[in-house]
């Protein structure tokens, strides 16, 4: 495997561990206020977002310095070839898949933790899976790499 490849899916995956820290450490904290299964299930996909885009930022910025790549324009460019597509990815795939499938695991008497993560990874493989095919046409078809 390349270390570009190597790269792109460990930042994301990296990215993916904020994400379910903060969900799992959210959600609960939600489940103190409420027992609204539709309430919690917002609350995880808000934490996902901001657990990701931290984490991945990080991983990032990290692996950018490691290899002497750091520098505003390749992290500008970077992230206007990522973000449209991870976003377009979490709203039609990633945040969908979990919100439905954690609150019907909720609505079928989950725990709160077991219901944010198995919704979660399986969330999560769906996400990556995009990301990854996104990058590979990103490749062939444009010449443009991650």
């Amino acid at each position: 495997m390349r270390r570009t490849t190597f790269n792109f899916n460990k930042e994301i995956l990296l990215g993916e561990c904020g994400a379910l820290l903060l969900a799992n450490l959210a959600a609960p904290v939600a489940a103190h206020f409420t027992t609204d299964p539709s309430i919690i299930a917002w609350v995880a996909v808000g934490a996902t977002l901001s657990g990701g885009a931290l984490f991945w930022l990080l991983t990032r910025i990290y692996d950018q310095r490691k290899y002497a790549q750091l520098s505003a324009r390749t992290m500008a460019r970077d992230i206007g070839y990522f973000t449209p597509a991870a976003v377009t990815f979490s709203a039609l795939v990633y945040n969908p898949a979990l919100y439905f499938l954690s609150e019907h695991l909720l609505q079928r008497g989950s725990g709160v933790s077991v219901a944010v993560l198995i919704a979660q990874v399986t969330a999560f493989s769906l996400f990556l899976a995009c990301l990854n095919l996104y990058r590979l046409a990103l490749f062939k078809f444009w010449g443009k790499s991650l």
